[in-house]
This record gives C-alpha cells, sequence and structure tokens, in this order.
C-alpha cells in the first residue's frame, strides 16, 4: 500500500467544500483516498462551522443536523420552527433569522460538552453584528489536518 501527503485537497464529500491541508493519502486498490479518522474530521468541521465568521449555509445546517443524528422535525422542535422551515434553509429557499442561528451553535457547543471558559470565547466571536457582516459565500473550509487527531 502505498502512501502520500499532499498539501492541500478539496474534499466534498459533506455538500460543501472542506479544504484539507497537509492531509494523508493512501492507496487502496490503485485508488488514492484520505487517510484520516473521519470521526475526529466531522467533529473538527462542526467546530469550525461553530466558530465561522459569517451565515451558514444550507449544507452546512444539514451537516449539523446530521452529526446530531436529528430529523428535520425534532430539530425543529429544538428552536421552535417548523420542520418546512429547516427544510428550506437547507435547500436555502429561505434564510435563518441570526438569532436562530446563534442558538443552533449554542446548541452544538452544549452538545458536544465544551468547557465554560471555552462556551463563552466562542460565544464572544459571533455576535449578530459579527455573523451578519460577512456574507455567507461557498469558500471551503481550512482544516489543518494535522492539528486534529486524525
Amino acid at each position: 500500500m502505498s502512501e502520500l501527503k499532499r498539501d492541500t485537497f478539496i474534499y466534498d464529500g459533506l455538500g460543501f467544500p472542506v479544504r484539507l491541508i497537509n492531509v494523508p493519502l493512501k492507496k487502496v486498490f490503485n485508488e488514492w483516498i484520505l487517510d484520516i479518522d473521519f470521526n475526529q474530521f466531522h467533529l473538527a468541521v462542526l467546530l469550525m462551522l461553530v466558530k465561522k465568521r459569517s451565515r451558514l449555509r444550507g449544507k452546512e445546517v444539514r451537516f449539523i443536523r446530521h452529526y446530531l443524528e436529528l430529523s428535520t422535525h425534532a430539530f425543529a422542535k429544538l428552536f421552535g420552527v417548523t420542520h418546512t422551515a429547516i427544510l428550506k434553509w437547507e435547500n436555502e429557499e429561505r434564510k435563518m433569522g441570526v438569532g436562530t442561528e446563534i442558538c443552533i451553535r449554542l446548541h452544538v457547543l452544549d452538545h458536544l460538552k465544551v468547557t465554560d471558559k471555552e462556551f463563552r470565547k466562542i460565544y464572544l466571536t459571533f455576535t449578530p453584528e459579527v455573523i451578519t457582516k460577512k456574507p455567507s459565500q461557498n469558500i471551503p473550509l481550512d482544516i489543518e489536518v494535522d492539528k486534529i487527531a486524525c
């Protein structure tokens, strides 16, 4: 089995682009595949989304919902909206309110059981003014694979 390390690799398997930096690849059955722990990778993506300084996009909301293993109905109930609203957010037919987006981010932090200190630090980085300042774009999230436990 051959091994390789690429400087960057754009991964689209989550429905949105993630730029992996210093990603190890291995050759299996004559095909190059990512040589990472996908559970750790998904956790790193989740944290990047929570800390993101722009609005969440539909596919990112879907990723969060799937990571939390919630149906559209259960996710909607958590945030006091209809499952139809969730579907419209995920399909980018409608934007969610900034307050709801902040609640989603806080819920994820609570789900991950981050420390109070980390919770407060992250909370202070995504005020409504901060996340609405930058337009939501399909710019890849950058994740340095060396810095996550893959």
